[in-house]
């Protein structure tokens, strides 16, 4: 009973009590007159009726002032179309007119407020979406964090490095992500007191050798702080795979040994003989022929010890040159722009082929070939084309002409090349892309010359593999630069400061103890108030039996649809892996978390998160009056709802409806996470739910 209803019940038992000494006081003053039996009934007739008359106005005017007083808090949180139905509360009228039209009000104001705020950030927005693009484009993965490790921004590059799918999760630890020894030595060097003083850009950042948590690859990393006024409140991170360069820095320290001392056996044998012969001219013919075969047998294993080392040499060198994918027809054109300086003419014939190779050296290369045949046979126009073969892809320069003799060819090999770096030639572009140059007839009366090169490996722009679903990655909460880490003392982290992650499911049906299965996760991360639209789970699930017609009405998932997907055992540690140690928030979530603790021990994962409930939060704001299905909830907050029963679409719509409850809640004293647990009573729910299914 709340403090208001209670004075009131305790007035009008005051009341009843003041009726019922009068009524006395008539017997004692009238006790000749009036009989004292129809004294007490007199006085208890007073006392019943001001009980009717309460019970009469805690039913019709009380109880009913309370639903109004619960629905116009939402009106409060809600959007223009948030109204109280007048006809609900028709004996309050015209209470619920004033409401709708102080809501209206409000909606107004806030709209007025929405605007100049819009109007103040775009020119911030702007920028931020310039700097999105920059980040997205570097091939090195950015990553920034506060001084607890949290993770305020990151590109698509730190995804592809850390072999992550989705989103990385703003607010997620990065230590929980790499190896965090070699970090946090990194960050105590650039945070000791002597380092701040030393002036100069290369002492103020650290140099960071690490590997992801779950892999094998190695990334070098350069550590720079964040620093706010005269605070450090963070640093930046950019990474990048060191193991192919790695590796072969190893392999170059095994060859720099064999090279030392593998050749120091054979040279030492070969010196001790050859000293012997010239010390000992008096030696017999047998002996001195033994001493001739030995120089001559040491000298062959030396020339081929020397082979060897040069070709383990060629290959190294040519991993360590800056080789990509690239395409046939962007070489092509800019070959052609090179050639058209010197007056001639080239012509691609070939669309979109991928190629692996150094763009630059093969333009040098293509652009110094046209000009030599140009030069040679008075040539102007050329084609250039590739031409895929079994493992090879054929780069083929063409003309009407004769073929190049081999000596000439021999000879263009020691030509260096115009705008190389440390006067490269053109037999060292071959060499460095593993390949080989020769000339040929080609067609009546043309000549072409033809030079093998590794297919690429990724895929052209045209069948580019579709973007990540949902909108562009979330890359900003600079707010958490000063919010302290939440871990031992997570029921006492505020609620607005808290990562959560709202998801849904749908099934087979309504009966997991039955056999119901999962067949589609949704989630969407929320974190300091914000949803991120750009971190998002979404996937489906083959349930192994077949999904009911009842069901597939209801959300459209169909056999067909989910028969290639993979099976709960992978789908659900990938979202354990997504949820990590976020706070989960689902819409009667004893239904969804039944569904998933039935399959922990199938898929190797638990699902220990505090959990909160949309419909147990809106009952303990709003009471049993009001109407706590999703669709109602969100229609009366205005919250629109896109994709209605698919387990992503209700996600969002859930993470809309959560963030104005929290809200409320904030209104109510329910600040932490452990006052909603205590309010909503979460536990008893989950449990007392789970024996319903």
């Amino acid at each position: 009973m709340t403090p208001g209803r209670g004075r009131l019940a305790r007035a009008f038992l005051l009341l009843g009590a003041s009726g019922g000494a009068l009524a006395v006081l008539a017997v004692l003053a009238f006790g000749r007159t009036i009989p004292g039996t129809a004294a007490a009934l007199a006085a208890g007739l007073v006392i019943a009726a001001l009980l009717a008359a309460w019970k009469l106005v805690d039913a019709m005017l009380l109880r009913r002032l309370g639903s109004l007083a619960a629905e116009a808090r939402l009106v409060a949180h809600g959007t223009a179309e948030s109204r109280i139905p007048p006809e609900r509360y028709a004996a309050l009228a015209p209470l619920p007119e004033a409401v709708n039209e102080l809501g209206e009000k409000l909606v107004q104001a806030g709209q007025r407020v929405e605007e100049a705020v819009a109007q103040s950030t775009l020119r911030v927005e702007e920028q931020k979406g310039r700097l999105a693009a920059i980040l997205n484009d570097l091939h090195d993965g950015v990553v920034v964090c506060n001084l607890e490790h949290q993770i305020l921004l990151y590109n698509r590059g730190t995804l592809a490095l850390l072999g992550l799918r989705g989103g990385l999760g703003l607010g997620r630890n990065l230590l929980q992500l790499v190896m965090p020894d070699p970090v946090l030595h990194a960050l105590e060097r650039l945070r000791r007191p002597q380092a701040q003083d030393i002036p100069g850009a290369e002492e103020r950042h650290a140099q960071v050798l690490t590997a992801p948590a779950h892999g094998e690859a190695l990334l070098r990393g350069r550590m720079g702080l964040v620093v706010t006024g005269e605070q450090v409140t963070g640093y930046v991170l950019t990474l990048s795979d060191a193991t192919a360069e790695l590796g072969t820095l190893g392999r170059c320290d095994a060859l720099l040994r064999d090279a030392t001392e593998g050749l120091r056996q054979p040279v030492a044998n070969l010196r001790a003989a050859a000293e012997t012969l010239a010390d000992t001219p008096e030696l017999p013919p047998e002996s001195r022929a033994e001493f001739e075969r030995i120089i001559l047998e040491q000298a062959e294993a030396l020339s081929a010890r020397l082979e060897t080392v040069a070709n383990e040499y060629r290959g190294i060198a040519g991993r360590l040159w800056p080789m990509a994918d690239l395409d046939m027809a962007d070489l092509a054109t800019l070959v052609a722009f090179r050639a058209a300086r010197g007056g001639r003419v080239v012509t691609a014939a070939t669309e979109h082929v991928s190629l692996h190779g150094d763009r630059h050296s093969l333009v040098l290369l293509f652009g110094h070939l046209v000009d030599r045949a140009g030069q040679e046979f008075g040539v102007r126009d050329f084609e250039i084309r590739a031409e895929p073969g079994t493992s090879r892809t054929y780069l083929d320069l063409s003309w009407s002409g004769p073929v190049v003799p081999a000596d000439v060819l021999a000879a263009w090999s020691e030509d260096r090349l115009e705008g190389a770096l440390d006067g490269l030639t053109l037999g060292d572009v071959l060499q460095r892309h593993h390949s080989d140059l020769w000339s040929e007839a080609f067609g009546e009366g043309r000549a072409r010359l033809r030079m093998p090169l590794a297919p690429g490996a990724s895929p052209l722009p045209a069948a580019a593999a579709p973007a990540l679903a949902g909108a562009r990655p979330e890359f900003f909460d600079f707010d958490l630069l000063h919010q302290p880490l939440a871990t031992g003392a997570l029921g006492r982290t505020p609620l607005d400061k808290l990562g959560f992650v709202v998801f849904d499911t749908e099934t087979t049906g309504l009966n997991p103890s039955g056999g119901d299965a999962l067949i589609s996760i949704g989630g969407v991360r929320v974190l300091n108030g914000r949803i991120l639209t750009g971190e998002t789970f979404d996937a489906l699930v083959n349930p192994k039996r077949p999904i009911p017609a009842a069901s597939i009405r209801f959300h459209g998932i169909t056999d067909e649809m989910v028969r290639e997907s993979p099976p709960l055992e992978e789908v659900l540690p990938t979202f354990k892996a997504f949820v990590d140690e976020a706070v989960l928030v689902a819409h009667n979530a004893a239904f969804d978390m039944k569904f998933l603790r039935m399959s922990e021990k199938r898929a190797g994962v638990r699902f220990d998160n505090p959990v909160l409930d949309t419909m147990v939060l809106s009952r303990y704001l709003q009471g049993d009056d009001g109407a706590h299905a999703l669709d109602a909830l969100a229609a009366r907050l205005g919250v629109p709802i896109q994709g209605r029963h698919s387990a992503l679409g209700d996600a969002m719509a859930t993470a809309g409806i959560f963030l104005r409850l929290v809200a409320m809640l904030k209104e109510r004293g329910i600040v932490t996470l452990d006052d909603a647990i205590r309010r909503s009573n979460m536990e008893v729910e989950l449990r007392a739910r789970g024996h319903v299914f």
